[in-house]
């Protein structure tokens, strides 16, 4: 089976949680004999083309590298006709290509136009909603926009591959999508990755006064990822405990908002933020860490989370969306309410005071996971979804279809 997917990020271009799950779904594809041909977005330094762990690696230049947020939406129609150039010169050169994996709607004018010119079956992942990141509302017309591309994409795919029962009851739902249409696809982690011998001494003497204990975070840094609610518990933490460091890793256009609540809540000695990290530098704070903190108020899935368990660090989520999935309150975890600084306080000095708990829930949470997010276990399932897609594959012009609307609780 030969298969093209399209993603926007792909090693080392390595924005989110997307990058790093393509990565691993098309090398473990690969290494079950798929024959996968994967079209992104040029780096800087990366080759045009190149073949590494057995997959196909294509890159496309757009211009121009970095644009305003409200710009977003006309850059990705430049994207697509790049990607359209180089999949459809590909696809001419291979003669056949069995399925196409689009990853969230960043590639959908591409995908959907290799579907209908060369009759090919669509996969789409849906890794996030316009929807969802909004917490059910959209505020402008770009992301209404953004939100009827998610839905055409879905529309024209045979098979929707989400990651949480969460997601697939939200995309069920936005989009009308039927659910026989779509699958559950856990996300995975890589074990060996994240079974480094690192320094815990360098990270502890760098980014903290001695004796601190640390609380961690890492993610992009936007709204509904809710660093801000940690921030808004760290003065309860310290009324409590004093010696207490909370380090954020990442990028994003909500981090300038943050240093400002942090200089705000006189917190400048006690929140650190450390930017970008690669595997070897988030590897050494997540075995650094007393804690991590997953605080978001929307996340379809939660990487961070099965990190957080390879490591063995205790971790705290949001009970929400697909970080309810994964764990288990009291068992593998504690779990606090999305955007209360009081309950996330309440769980942060629970660990943070017991150490008993913390060796429970980090050995338990390592038995839990077991097997159960394999990529190997993944990608056996995705074949499963493409070797389906190309059985229920029947091809129909288009058609003429309007985006449902919202769910009625969401307007206004």
């Amino acid at each position: 089976m030969r298969v093209l997917l399209l993603s926007w990020e792909y090693p080392p271009r390595i924005v989110g949680g997307l990058g790093r799950h393509v990565y691993h779904l098309a090398t473990t594809l690969a290494s079950q004999g798929i024959k996968v041909h994967v079209v992104t977005k040029d780096y800087p330094g990366a080759p045009e083309y190149e073949e590494s762990e057995g997959v196909h690696i294509y890159r496309v230049v757009n211009y121009p590298p970095d644009i305003p947020q409200e710009e977003w939406v006309p850059w990705t129609l430049q994207f697509n006709i790049a990607l359209l150039e180089k999949s459809v010169a590909l696809i001419n050169d291979l003669q056949n290509i069995d399925v196409i994996h689009a990853h969230d709607w960043l590639v959908a004018h591409a995908a959907a136009s290799l579907k209908h010119a060369y009759r090919i079956p669509l996969v789409a992942t849906i890794h996030a909603t316009e929807y969802g990141r909004h917490q059910g509302h959209l505020p402008g017309p770009m992301n209404e926009l953004i939100h009827q591309i998610e839905w055409w994409l879905t529309f024209e795919s045979v098979r929707t591959i989400c990651c949480s029962n969460y997601m697939m009851d939200q995309i069920t739902e936005i989009f009308e999508l039927p659910p026989d249409k779509v699958d559950v696809i856990p996300n995975g982690i890589d074990f060996v990755s994240f079974k480094r011998d690192v320094s815990v001494d360098l990270v502890r003497k760098k980014y903290l006064p001695p004796g601190d204990k640390l609380v961690f975070f890492v993610g992009r840094l936007v709204y509904e990822k809710g660093v801000q609610t940690v921030i808004e518990a760290m003065p309860i933490i310290l009324n409590k405990i004093p010696n207490v460091t909370f380090v954020v890793a990442g990028t994003g256009p909500h981090l300038n908002e943050l240093k400002a609540l942090v200089s705000d809540s006189n917190l400048n000695e006690k929140v650190k933020f450390v930017g970008h990290m690669e595997t070897d530098a988030l590897c050494a704070f997540y075995k650094s860490a007393d804690l991590t903190v997953v605080p978001s108020l929307y996340e379809p899935f939660g990487m961070v989370v099965l990190e957080s368990m390879a490591m063995s660090t205790p971790t705290i989520v949001a009970d929400t969306g697909g970080l309810s999935e994964i764990v288990v309150h009291e068992e593998t975890g504690l779990k606090f309410e999305p955007g209360n600084a009081e309950s996330l306080a309440e769980a942060m000095l629970r660990i943070l005071q017991d150490e008993g708990l913390s060796e429970k829930l980090t050995s338990d949470a390592m038995a839990y996971m077991g097997d159960q997010y394999n990529w190997d276990r993944i990608a056996r399932r995705t074949i499963e979804v493409y070797r389906r897609a190309e059985r229920n594959y029947e091809y129909h012009p288009r058609t003429l279809k309007l985006c449902p609307p919202l769910p009625h609780k969401a307007a206004g």
